[in-house]
């Protein structure tokens, strides 16, 4: 569907004509594509140094909130209801999963489809199912809570592998592929384990909640900055160590990363998964919406929408024209979320809040999947 730039929308009239969200993401094409050069250049070239901030800036809140969570009332309360918790307490889906099985599965064919979308199709291969298990490993800490120390330590698992052992499956399958990149992103999920734990503690009830100033999910929110609060939801999106394990796939020297092209291709996978979401409706009443704050006079939040896809189109314009092989990978990773509320089953689930069946293709893949190793 939407597997192209917002500066080509206007080649799918007829699809336009028949769907209002789609139709919706014109309003914010560019009059010129100039207009944007010196902007994407300028936001391109700070990325680096913002994102360096935001992560020394996050990592001092990380290691605050992990003080407070062992020494406040709120984390001990919240450590004791974690230890007696039944496993479909610590689902988060809130699509009537009650099994743990069931939502490793679901992440699965998550992983599948978007890996799918990732690498510009399905390939039966055992590389290409590793990684997709990797993916739904890193993915599922945005649907249960899971302790980091359990990712750290190999505890959590999906079909009886935790990320460190399937990651080494995957070096293993990934002949002289360097394994840097794996290296680079497992240290991201362990960072981005720490921040989905602490939105799950920021988002528990009376009593068990930390103190505002340790509220992980207001950590993005409150930020006033559009690109800065772009990289802090990037933190939690994870779509920075699934770019490594694509930057793995596809052969990308480790040595010679722009680091600034590499970033912008993780930011702007966050920000076009959200447009996606904010234009069928998705997560709109949730804190961690990105878009729209229903308590939000309408003219701010369209201020602030707006705000958010030039970021967007500022941070693809530079990957747009790329001809080298690292350059049209991040291209593709880079725009291709805004395919995801109208092809990802993920996606379609949380406009119903319920799961979809799996066709039989689709269900095999999966299987094969989780059994692999």
């Amino acid at each position: 569907m939407l597997e192209f730039h917002l500066d080509e929308i206007g080649l799918f009239d007829t699809a336009r004509s028949l769907d209002p969200h789609l139709d919706g993401l014109a309003r914010f094409v560019p009059q010129a594509a100039g207009a944007l050069g010196g902007a994407a250049a300028s936001d391109l070239a700070q990325l680096p140094a913002v994102e360096d901030e935001c992560r020394r800036r996050r990592l001092d809140l990380l290691d605050a909130t992990d003080e407070a969570y062992q020494h406040s009332a709120q984390g001990r309360a919240f450590a004791d209801w974690l230890a007696g918790a039944r496993p479909a307490e610590l689902i988060c889906t809130r699509k009537g999963d009650t099994s743990l099985d069931d939502v490793h599965r679901y992440i699965v064919r998550d992983a599948v489809q978007w890996l799918t979308l990732w690498s510009a199709g399905y390939r039966r291969d055992p590389l290409w199912h590793a990684i997709a298990k990797a993916v739904a490993l890193l993915a599922v800490l945005d649907d249960i809570v899971v302790p980091p120390q359990d990712v750290a330590s190999g505890a959590h698992r999906i079909g009886g592998e935790s990320l460190a052992e399937v990651l080494e499956r995957v070096h293993a399958l990934g002949g002289d592929r360097d394994g840097r990149w794996l290296a680079e992103a497992h240290r991201e999920t362990l960072f981005s384990a720490r921040i989905q734990f602490h939105e799950k503690w920021s988002a528990a009830g009376p009593g068990l909640a930390p103190p505002a100033r340790f509220d992980a999910i207001q950590a993005y929110v409150r930020e006033p900055d559009i690109l800065r609060a772009s990289v802090l939801r990037t933190y939690a999106a994870e779509t920075l160590p699934v770019m490594g394990l694509l930057a793995y796939y596809f052969r990308l020297p480790f040595d010679e990363c722009d680091r600034a092209s590499f970033l912008a291709a993780g930011v702007a996978q966050t920000l076009g998964m959200d447009i996606s979401k904010d234009q069928y409706g998705i997560g709109v009443k949730e804190v961690t919406n990105f878009g729209v704050r229903p308590a939000r006079p309408e003219p701010e939040n369209a201020r602030h929408r707006t705000a958010i896809y030039r970021v967007f189109l500022r941070l693809t314009a530079h990957l747009h024209n790329a001809s080298d092989r690292a350059g049209v990978v991040y291209d593709r990773y880079s725009r291709v979320s805004l395919s995801y509320a109208g092809l990802v089953d993920r996606y379609l689930e949380r406009r119903r809040m319920t799961r979809l069946p799996m066709n039989d293709t689709l269900a095999r893949v999966v299987d094969e999947v989780i059994a692999t190793g």
